[in-house]
């Protein structure tokens, strides 16, 4: 009896053991994809805070929080496929700053974007829908819908930035509006 016993609680421990794995598994998993979600989210909002235009030194921050360690592997499209000059590859945070005081300069463009969607992660890439919007001469507003992805390192430096956005629908509603701004001027 006493080695049937014993036999049937080791079964008993070899089960609560697996059953504590399982257990504890997942939770290991989604805390590291919620601490990649949480860089992923940061990372963004650094170049667009919430409830308020970009502004040069919101820009500033967000360029400093570029992966020195991987530069190699940076790479930033806005948007994916537009053309010249809409990517950057192994750049450092003062290309993509250049990039950004000249294709969406604060100073001179009314601009932010909101997350629109659960940020989706797999690995240390996220990806979400979010919305342009700007305001041009105070009387025109342009907004957007994109998909972003986007890469953190383990330290939630960018790495990866690609923004899928159809830019001749938004080149259109940005022409449209600076037609009704000349309207304006010549009355």
């Amino acid at each position: 009896m006493s080695g049937i016993q014993n036999y049937a609680g080791s079964i008993i421990a070899l089960i609560f053991f697996h059953l504590t794995c399982l257990l504890i598994l997942p939770t290991t998993q989604g805390m590291g994809a919620e601490i990649i979600r949480a860089h992923c989210i940061n990372a963004f909002e650094l170049a667009f805070p919430k409830q308020q235009w970009t502004t040069e030194n919101d820009l500033r921050a967000f360029v400093a929080n570029v992966s020195t360690d991987r530069k190699a592997e940076n790479f930033f499209a806005c948007p994916l496929g537009g053309g010249v000059g809409s990517e950057l590859s192994n750049f450092d945070s003062g290309d993509l700053l250049d990039w950004f005081l000249t294709a969406f300069n604060p100073n001179v463009l009314r601009y932010t974007e909101i997350i629109m969607s659960e940020v989706s992660v797999v690995n240390n890439v996220c990806s979400m829908d979010k919305l342009f919007f700007a305001s041009i001469g105070g009387n025109c507003h342009v907004h957007a819908m994109s998909r972003l992805m986007i890469e953190v390192d383990d330290d939630g430096k960018l790495v990866r930035w690609i923004d899928h956005f159809d830019q001749e629908d938004l080149n259109q509603k940005m022409g449209v509006c600076n037609l009704k701004l000349g309207e304006n001027d010549e009355l």
